[in-house]
């Protein structure tokens, strides 16, 4: 003889079924989300750091009394612009994050 299904065993199945298939689509759309929100992170982070490598660029050009003029921390658009003289004629340049005061770029020039 064979044995017969409880009445509503293939309902419960199938609540159970579908209930798990909903709880894998809530975790995909939620891993989903959160790579779009750290790729989108990373892009402006990556905007910022071409900013500040721009304004790094301008200044490592600048002459020796170019940059004794601007010794000292100053405003230069969106960043902050350290410049310091640790030695004589060496110039320490650093692009710093005006709200939190993080550099984001250092570099040393020579001018002779």
């Amino acid at each position: 003889m064979k044995a017969r299904a409880r009445p509503g065993m293939v309902m419960l199945e199938v609540i159970l079924g579908v209930a798990i298939l909903g709880m894998v689509g809530v975790g995909l759309v939620t891993l989903l989300t959160q790579t779009v929100q750290t790729v989108r992170q990373g892009r402006a982070a990556e905007r910022r750091t071409e900013s500040a490598v721009q304004l790094l660029d301008r200044v490592i050009l600048w002459s020796e009394s170019e940059l004794a003029s601007r010794l000292g921390r100053s405003r230069m658009g969106v960043w902050n612009l350290d410049v310091a003289t640790p030695r004589a004629r060496l110039y320490t340049l650093a692009v710093l994050d005006t709200l939190s005061g993080a550099t984001v770029l250092r570099t040393t020039v020579y001018r002779p």
